[in-house]
């Protein structure tokens, strides 16, 4: 793409300003049901109300209101009839959040939130650049194509429209591996232990560092991790952390049907459930749930470690530079596909990180297989993939096969490389 210096040079901050104005014109007045939750969760906190935090009902993921206590904060916050979500984030934070719910309302605190969010994924597109430095394509095309990725990927709407707290795990852990790859390697770990006490799956990427033998970044990430720890419990008492490992553990052994949880689980569950006759699917944006049973729990166990094993496997076929952006994408799309819940918004770093491609395949392969995942999981096709939907989620169907085929490409590209090809590509030499 040829463009004039001048052009070059601002290119990046006019269309992440235009994103961020269309972005935040659209979602202003749009209710944000997964930060509500953690500003209930702040306001128990400040009125001294812990039993308020971790509060759910027997059918907590369900369409239904939220427990008493939690309706009679919603109550008083002027919320009636506003969605809810349980809380499910490490007890620290609803003390953090405390004080500034003492200073501006909901609504407030939801649109500030909102343009924060928006600024921090602009800010994305340009880390994860310094990340990958793809070869054969140029930062005005990464420019464009992150903010494609951003403005009609399902993924960046499903996170936008909730103002998910993700938006800010995912800009951490960006910011953690650019600081990594620029040689702030104890900062590096430091970030991504901030981002893993936001959202405990980012513990699975300090695995980066240990493969990489970077004891500062591993000792950053574990002192600072350790000192988050230590004060959430110091703040929060361990009786909150005990129901909040309870909460998780609940979750964990539960097959959550939703039209955006991309989990292979939920897709096998529902396939083995219609072979036996039974009728699984529920409306589209509603959230139902069945104890999962043992053989899944296994079978989904033992699909993850090897995932995790084939990861680890690529290590030494990968140089440094190479390395670092394969295995974040690689170990990104396994947290998010074998977590307790898949959720959409969850593979946004994954898609932004994609053009990692170039490293492994061609220049032409590479942009077939970016194109078809974004064709795939732009919002006007998951609208068709709902109106399909009948008694199986084909919107979750359509994700797991794109999330899924494309950490199999990345590992099957890196193993195949090594162990058949007698010219190894100068990318998978150690």
């Amino acid at each position: 793409m040829n463009v004039s210096p001048t052009l070059q040079r601002y290119l990046y901050p006019l269309v992440a300003l235009a994103w961020i104005i269309v972005l935040v014109a659209t979602y202003w007045q749009t209710p944000s049901v997964d930060l509500t939750a953690v500003y209930v969760a702040g306001v128990a906190a400040a009125k001294g109300m812990p039993e308020a935090i971790f509060a759910i009902q027997p059918d907590f993921l369900g369409p239904g209101p939220g427990p008493a206590v939690v309706e009679g904060i919603k109550a008083e916050l002027g919320l009636v009839g506003h969605p809810t979500v349980p809380y499910i984030y490490p007890p620290i934070w609803a003390w953090v959040i405390a004080p500034i719910t003492q200073l501006v309302s909901q609504p407030v605190f939801s649109k500030a939130v909102l343009v924060l969010h928006c600024l921090m994924l602009a800010a994305t597109v340009g880390l994860t650049w310094r990340i990958v430095r793809p070869p054969k394509m140029s930062f005005q095309t990464w420019v464009f194509l992150g903010f494609l990725v951003l403005f009609t990927s399902t993924p960046a709407h499903h996170a936008i429209v909730y103002n998910q707290p993700q938006i800010t795990t995912i800009f951490l852990v960006a910011l953690a591996f650019e600081r990594y790859r620029s040689g702030f390697f104890i900062l590096a770990g430091g970030i991504l232990a901030v981002a893993a006490a936001l959202k405990l799956s980012p513990v699975l990427l300090a695995l980066i560092f240990l493969l990489d033998r970077n004891w500062r970044a591993l000792g950053g990430f574990v002192v600072v991790g350790g000192v988050l720890g230590l004060s959430s419990i110091a703040i929060a008492g361990w009786p909150m952390h005990l129901e909040f490992l309870a909460l998780l553990s609940k979750i964990n052994k539960l097959v959550i049907l939703q039209s955006v949880n991309n989990s292979p689980e939920m897709i096998i569950f529902q396939i083995a459930s219609l072979l036996q006759g039974k009728e699984v699917f529920w409306e589209a944006m509603q959230t139902v749930t069945h104890p999962e049973p043992f053989w899944l729990s296994s079978l989904m166990a033992l699909v993850k470690l090897m995932a995790l094993a084939s990861l680890i496997l690529m290590r030494p076929r990968l140089v440094p530079g190479t390395a670092v952006p394969v295995l974040l994408l690689g170990f990104s799309l396994a947290t998010a596909l074998f977590g307790p819940v898949s959720w959409s918004h969850s593979f946004l770093l994954p898609l932004l990180l994609m053009p990692t491609l170039f490293h492994l395949v061609s220049r032409r392969s590479a942009w077939v297989l970016i194109i078809t995942i974004l064709l795939l999981q732009c919002s006007p096709a998951y609208v068709v993939y709902v109106s399909l939907s009948s008694a199986l989620y084909v919107t979750s169907l359509i994700g797991v096969l794109c999330y899924l085929g494309l950490l199999i490409v990345l590992v099957a590209t890196v193993l195949r490389a090594v162990r058949f090809e007698p010219e190894v590509p100068l990318h998978y030499r150690k």
